[in-house]
């Protein structure tokens, strides 16, 4: 069904399509000549399409009937591309942040205890070491929360 031309055929017929144009230069040229004094085929095909190109090119040119019209494109609104545009950001913003919880700095436990270092007194059971810092300071948590101390009150606190 189809015939595999060798590549320097396939040149060759490129340079005669741009020898019709005007656009070979002077050793594509010389190649071309020289292919198509051994390539019968070659020579058969750039004879055919000047022959072609000429009969087209020596045609006078028909009027059309009526103008071409091409329509114009739809105009897409800011609005509607925008929206996948927010709505991308908003998604590698959110990838960004639950990746960056998930694989954060991590804190040394020294680092945490010092950040939430507690005065001696403040729990009187346990030792009261740096590292003891991280058992104790939920369990302050908890004992604020009851007594209703802090920003985040749980429940309701009745005094009476």
């Amino acid at each position: 069904m189809f015939r595999v031309r060798p590549h320097m055929c396939e040149r060759a017929r490129e340079w005669a399509s741009l020898g019709l144009d005007g656009e070979l230069s002077e050793l594509e040229r010389v190649l071309l000549d020289s292919h198509t004094r051994r390539c019968a085929a070659c020579a058969a095909y750039v004879e055919e399409i000047t022959a072609i190109t000429d009969t087209i090119r020596a045609t006078s040119l028909e009027p059309l009937p009526r103008p071409v019209a091409i329509p114009l494109r739809r105009r897409i609104s800011l609005a509607s591309r925008a929206l996948p545009a927010g709505a991308a950001a908003a998604a590698v913003l959110a990838v960004t942040l639950g990746l960056g919880t998930q694989f954060g700095s991590p804190q040394t436990s020294a680092g945490l205890a010092t950040s939430f270092r507690l005065p001696a007194n403040a729990i009187t059971s346990g030792p009261n070491t740096e590292s003891d810092a991280l058992i104790r300071v939920p369990r302050l948590a908890n004992l604020k929360a009851q007594q209703g101390i802090g920003n985040r009150q749980r429940g309701l606190r009745i005094d009476s």
